[in-house]
């Protein structure tokens, strides 16, 4: 099992993390060097802000060039892949350009994922595999995530996306993460037969119970497993399903116990008997909190953890 599992972050530049200084040797560092140092403690890592913006090839280019062979990066799909809403600001310009005159908008300004049409669309996803293009050449990519909207439910038109997602990326792993019931645990067999039949890799989420959270899955679809822990900080949650728009810091504010993780190995281990690699991301992203958790989680899966630049106390 510990052959087969590699254990990361997400977000290897996250403000809390870098503010914590616990980890870096300095808060202030560049790019170059804090992405070094990550990848002398940690040999995988996911990409967030990829979410956000589809990335810079000149970046994706460059992080391939800054890490060693073997290393993994996972990365987050552009948001509007997912059914998100994109910031108008990152929007690219060939997508722009395919945009209605007036295209309609969320509350807080974002364009409306329904006023893309499926050319744009079409047009993103070229986008974004040019983009991620040199770590999948590079044998660097791990899987891309798909973690789709909160508000994207179970019906057939999004049944056929999802078959349609290993021919929008031909040859890429594929993760999917889902954030409403109407998937998982309410089609539970519909869903997961979709991901096996497109050999898509079911997220295996571990998250708070409280209010609408989608249940602790562990079952694999494909020969690639990932869980991604968020942490159990149930207010945090509960905030953001009242509308109260909590920070990332305030939804993720938790750091696993020895003990909790411990509870999670049997079905590590189970996983890894039905698959051919393991990911585990740690997504709790508050202070230190994801180093702190995934260096116990390589330790506990027997994993060396030693790095004579690395703060002693993380070990602890």
């Amino acid at each position: 099992m510990s052959r087969r599992t590699r254990v990361g972050i997400c977000a290897w530049a996250d403000p809390a993390l870098i503010e914590a200084g616990t980890f870096y040797p300095r808060k202030s560092m560049t790019a170059a060097a804090r992405l070094r140092h990550y990848a002398s403690v940690f040999d995988v890592v996911e990409v967030n802000s990829s979410y956000y913006a589809i990335p810079d090839i000149r970046n994706t280019q460059r992080w391939v060039e800054r890490t060693p062979a073997g290393f993994v990066f996972h990365v987050k799909a552009y948001s509007l892949l997912t059914g998100h809403h994109p910031r108008a600001e990152t929007v690219p310009a060939d997508l722009t350009a395919l945009l209605p005159r007036s295209p309609r908008r969320t509350r807080r300004g974002e364009i409306e994922a329904t006023s893309f049409s499926p050319e744009a669309l079409d047009r993103a996803f070229h986008l974004f595999r040019t983009a991620v293009g040199p770590i999948a050449e590079a044998g660097k990519l791990g899987y891309v995530l798909f973690q789709f909207a909160p508000w994207v439910h179970f019906d057939t038109a999004r049944l056929d996306y999802l078959a349609s997602l290993p021919t929008r990326l031909p040859g890429w792993t594929i993760a999917i993460e889902f954030r409403h019931r109407s998937w998982l645990p309410d089609h539970v067999d519909e869903t997961l037969r979709a991901l096996s039949d497109a050999r898509l890799a079911h997220v295996i989420v571990d998250a708070p119970s409280a209010g609408h959270a989608i249940p602790r899955l562990t079952t694999a679809t494909a020969p690639t497993a990932v869980f991604r822990l968020h942490g159990r900080n149930a207010e945090g949650w509960l905030r953001q399903l009242r509308g109260e728009e909590p920070t990332v810091r305030e939804k993720y504010d938790y750091l696993y116990s020895e003990g909790e993780l411990r509870a999670l190995l049997p079905e590590i281990a189970a996983v890894s008997e039905e698959t051919e690699e393991v990911f585990i991301s740690f997504n709790n992203n508050n202070r230190d909190y994801p180093v702190r958790n995934a260096l116990m989680m390589k330790r506990l899966l027997g994993q060396p953890t030693a790095n004579e630049s690395t703060p002693l106390d993380l070990f602890t």
